[in-house]
Parts: C-alpha cells; structure tokens; sequence
C-alpha cells in the first residue's frame, strides 16, 4: 500500500492495519466517535489491536472437530531470556562459528559463497553435503570429521530448559481445553528441543508420542492410534469419554531424545540424537522412518473435515511441508489455516506466503486463510479460554 499500512490481521472478510497516524478496518479508516484530531501512534496501535483481537477471537471460539497445531523455532524463541531460548538462524550461525571456520581450509572459496556471507546455516549444510559427495568426507589434521562436530554442536545449540516465564504450558492447557468427546489435539513440531515435554510433563499431561508405554520406550507408528479413556464412563453412555490432559506429539523432523539403537528407534537421553539436520536433503529425509511416518499423520491430519491448523513460528521454507498446507487449503472445504505472524516489523510478513493470497498486492488472502500478527507469547495469553470446558467441574481443570 502506498501509506505504508502495517497489517495485523488478514481473513477473508476482514483485515486489520494501522499508520502512524491511521487505524483501517476492510481498507477504511477507522476513527473514535468524539475524536476530531489526528490519532497518536499509541493511540492508532491501540485502536488496531482491539479490532484485531474482536475479530480473530471470534473465528478461534469457534468450535472444531480437530484441531491441529504445527510449531517451529518462533516458539522456542519466546523461552525466556536470550541466552536460554532458541536460535535464529544469525544465532545458531554464531554459536557454530567455531565449527564452521574449520571448513574454511578445506572448501575453497568458501566465504565468499552467498549462504556464508547471509550466515545461512541451512545453505552451508547442503553446501557440504554436496561437496562430500563429490569428493569424500571433510577432516581436520587427526583424520575428525567436520561435519560431525557441526551437526553435534547444532545439537547442543538446541538444548533448552523450559523457563518459568516460557508460554508453552499456558498454550497446552487453553489449546486442549475441549469437550471430553472431541478429538485429541494433534501437536506437530520442526523443533529437536523438549521444550513441550518439559511444559506437559510440569502441567500434568500425558503425551501419545508413537513410543511404546514399556521400557526402553520404542517407536512404533501403532501407538499413535491409541488413547486413554475413562472406561466407567464409556460403558455407562456407549460413547468414547476421552480423559482430559492429553495430546500427540509428533516431531516432524526428530528430537533430541530420540537414538537408534539396533536398528530400533529408542526414546532417552543421548549425545547422538536422531534428527534431520538443516540441509537441503532433509525433504529427502523425511521419506524415512520416523519422519515419514509423522508426515503421513500430519497429511492425513488435514484432511480431516472441520480442522482447524494453528501454525506458530514456520517460516514456510519446508517446501515438503508447505505443500502438505497448501493441498488442505485448496483441497479441503471444511480446513481454515491460522498463521500467527511475527517477524518484528509491526506488521505481517508476506515472504515465502504466496500461496496463500488470492492478490499479495492488496494483501487479499484465500477464503480459509487467516493471519495474525503475534508472538507466540501475545497469542497464548490472547487465546480465549474455553468456558464450556472449564464450567464442567475439577477434573478438567487446566494446573
């Protein structure tokens, strides 16, 4: 737009943006009733953030038969203090930068390559995938690999500990606050970390992972068909009376708490986690147990009638898994799409959106297509509690 108008919200009928000195609903100028000044920037901020929030809490406390989550490295980002969230891609560069000047001898060339100089991780690994293949394994003078010490040190990087001012508790207890008979929430999530784990295990959950209930614990895609229910209850109404305080989890691309052992994918501690590093190939990967079958879960997740897909963090560079939205939003009638938005701009990013608009220039999206501008944080403490689920009694209260 030629003024410049931050977008907040993008729906289908309606969209929210602000200026420093205007506040617009649907494109048309909004003003206060007994105002006849030129609004402040507080002031404009202030009137936009009530319209949004009027309006996208509308379309969440409506009710869905599914709700699907998908989650990335914006969630782990909003942990806490810097020095114990997750990594940007600038901050994950700077926390290998050991590892990575290694390579400098080894690759000619290699500053001057358009991923170093954008300190793009993802463009380095692929970068010597591509090179090992042509020409073997990269070592230092004692015959080490490389590429080894970056992938663990990216490891590392991702070892979080839930923070006590970290959302991921609060969100697990408003967004599974549902109806004892509807479906579970299904959790999907890019990030190696546990720092949803961490939250369920410090809020009383209990998690369907695709890992056996014995020890040691054993994937398997099975156990994801299973759930608990109240037996008394189900023989007394013949229906499913799910338990409250549970969810699936599925970790699209591993954790770090997953090895192989065997042959056999173990869930523990290690110092060699089972994980789709960032490179190109990991569209590749994610053809191969138990990527793909959390893959195929989450296709046929938003396939499902009346669902509901809460992205929070994505950056929508995962072509594999953009597509899989991309297929819901133009295949599935009953699917809408909510893309919590921030980049620290005061407005939504369109990058790597494309999709999803109908006209990117005048910012209209696609029918089932909704966008916010959050934080992860702003948006759980924004998500409407759920009074149905709440009125019920002590059993479904939320710790």
């Amino acid at each position: 737009m030629a003024d410049n108008r931050k977008y907040i919200l993008l729906q289908n009928n309606y969209s929210v943006a602000y200026t420093e000195t205007k506040c617009f609903v649907n494109d048309e100028e909004q003003r206060k009733k007994d105002d006849n000044n030129v609004l402040s920037e507080e002031d404009v901020k202030k009137m936009a953030e009530d319209y949004k929030q009027k309006l996208y809490n509308t379309f969440l406390k409506k009710h869905y038969k599914h709700i699907v989550v998908l989650t990335a490295a914006g969630t782990s980002l909003d942990n806490g203090d810097k020095d114990k969230c997750g990594k940007t891609r600038e901050g994950l560069w700077a926390e290998c930068e050991t590892e990575i000047n290694a390579f400098k001898d080894k690759i000619a060339d290699l500053e001057n390559k358009s991923f170093y100089q954008d300190k793009d991780i993802e463009g380095l690994l692929s970068h010597i995938v591509l090179y090992e293949k042509l020409n073997g394994v990269i070592t230092n003078d004692n015959d080490e690999d490389l590429k080894g010490f970056l992938e663990t040190k990216i490891s590392q990087s991702c070892k979080l500990d839930l923070q006590p001012q970290a959302p991921h508790k609060d969100f697990l207890n408003k967004i599974t606050a549902r109806k004892n008979n509807d479906a579970r929430v299904q959790l999907f999530t890019t990030n190696y970390d546990t720092l949803f784990e961490q939250a369920a295990n410090k809020a009383g959950f209990v998690i369907i992972d695709g890992f056996s209930f014995t020890q040691p614990r054993e994937f398997a895609g099975k156990w994801f068909d299973l759930d608990i229910v109240n037996r008394e209850k189900t023989r007394l109404k013949q229906e499913e009376s799910f338990v409250s305080k549970v969810f699936h989890l599925y970790k699209l691309h591993g954790s770090l708490n997953w090895t192989k052992e065997n042959d056999k994918i173990i869930q523990k501690n290690t110092d060699k986690p089972l994980i789709i590093y960032p490179a190109s190939e990991k569209y590749e990967s994610s053809y191969e147990q138990p990527y793909f079958e959390m893959m195929s879960r989450f296709q046929q997740a938003l396939r499902k009638e009346e669902t509901l897909l809460i992205v929070v963090g994505f950056g929508f560079q995962d072509k594999h898994i953009q597509n899989v939205i991309v297929e819901a939003v133009e295949q599935n009638p009953s699917f809408q799409l909510l893309i919590v938005n921030y980049n620290g701009t005061g407005g939504i990013s369109t990058d790597n959106l494309d999709s999803f608009f109908v006209d990117k220039e005048q910012m209209k999206v696609k029918r089932n297509v909704n966008i916010v501008f959050n934080t992860f944080k702003d948006f759980t403490n924004n998500y409407p509690e759920n009074q149905t689920y709440y009125s019920k009694g002590n059993e479904n209260q939320a710790v």
